[in-house]
């Protein structure tokens, strides 16, 4: 969005704005009219803070530690029994999930118990 001077600027403007909408609505005493000036002052500085306010993406990183130190042997297609690459992995709702390349399955891996 705007950026540095611009910016300072376009606060400047806002603030002035905000400042007579609030005049003209404390004297609205002299006139319905100075009220809805006021209001209309005070609204067009609200959408102009609202447009120029920065907007910061979110990311989020997940990875996932395997118990007991275990190694990956092989991984296959349970639909095509195709081999696979582990480091394919992508987390979905915080379970991790596996793409076939070839038939295009997916599939979330399940941590086999140690008995």
């Amino acid at each position: 969005m705007a950026r540095g001077a611009l910016k300072v600027a376009i606060y400047a403007v806002a603030a002035a704005m905000i400042f007579f909408g609030i005049v003209f609505v404390i004297s609205s005493n002299l006139g319905a009219i100075y009220l809805v000036e006021g209001i209309i002052l005070i609204g067009i500085a609200a959408g102009i803070l609202v447009l120029t306010r920065e907007k910061k993406t979110i990311e989020i990183k997940q990875s996932v530690e395997l118990g007991g130190g275990g190694k990956v042997k092989e991984i296959r297609c349970p639909n095509c029994s195709a081999y696979l690459d582990p480091s394919t992995i992508r987390i979905i709702d915080g379970k991790p999930y596996l793409t076939c390349k070839y038939c295009g399955n997916k599939f979330e891996l399940t941590e086999e118990p140690k008995w």
